[in-house]
C-alpha cells in the first residue's frame, strides 16, 4: 500500500492512501489526515478532500479509537527521538561533506607540491649534469696540463 504524506498548516499530516475513506459532504472521498495536537498526537481522522482549497464542508471522523496518555506519549517521544535522529544524520551528512571538500584541497595542493618536486628535481638534474660537466671539464684541463708537464719533465731528463 503506497502512500503520500503533505503537511497542513494546522499540523497534521494528510494520506492519500489506497484505503477508501467514508464519503463526506460534498460526496466526494475523504482523506485520511493524522491529527498532532498534544490531545490527539498521531490519531488518525477522515476529513474533507476540499479543506486545502477552502471550499470544504467541515466533514469530520476519527479514523483511529482515542489514546489513553501513556499511548500519546509515547507516539510524541518516538517522533521526537525520529526527529533527532534524523538532525544528526543531516549534521553527520554536513560535516561529511566538509570533509569531503578538505580532502580534494589537500589532494589538489599535493598535486601542486609534486608538480614543483617534479620541476626542482630537473632543475637539480641539470645543475648536477653541468656540474659534472664542469668537473669532467676540469679534470680533463688537469690530465691534459699533467701531460703537458710530464712532457717538459722528460724533454728536460733527456737533456
Amino acid at each position: 500500500m503506497s502512500e503520500s504524506y503533505t503537511t497542513g498548516s494546522s499540523g497534521n499530516e494528510q494520506s492519500a492512501s489506497s484505503i477508501e475513506g467514508p464519503r463526506c459532504f460534498c460526496d466526494l472521498r475523504a482523506i485520511s489526515t493524522t491529527a498532532f495536537t498534544d490531545e490527539n498526537w498521531g490519531r488518525r481522522f477522515w476529513g474533507c478532500v476540499k479543506y486545502k482549497d477552502g471550499g470544504h464542508c467541515n466533514y469530520f471522523a476519527w479514523r483511529d479509537p482515542k489514546m489513553c496518555a501513556y499511548g500519546r506519549r509515547l507516539i510524541r517521544q518516538l517522533r521526537e527521538m525520529h526527529g533527532q535522529k534524523l538532525s544528526e544524520e543531516i549534521s553527520w551528512e554536513s560535516i561529511s561533506g566538509q570533509l569531503q571538500k578538505q580532502n580534494k584541497n589537500i589532494e589538489a595542493i599535493i598535486a601542486q607540491h609534486r608538480e614543483e618536486i617534479d620541476v626542482m628535481a630537473s632543475q637539480h638534474r641539470l645543475a648536477i649534469e653541468a656540474m659534472s660537466n664542469e668537473q669532467a671539464a676540469k679534470i680533463e684541463a688537469m690530465t691534459a696540463q699533467h701531460r703537458c708537464e710530464t712532457q717538459v719533465e722528460r724533454k728536460k731528463a733527456e737533456v
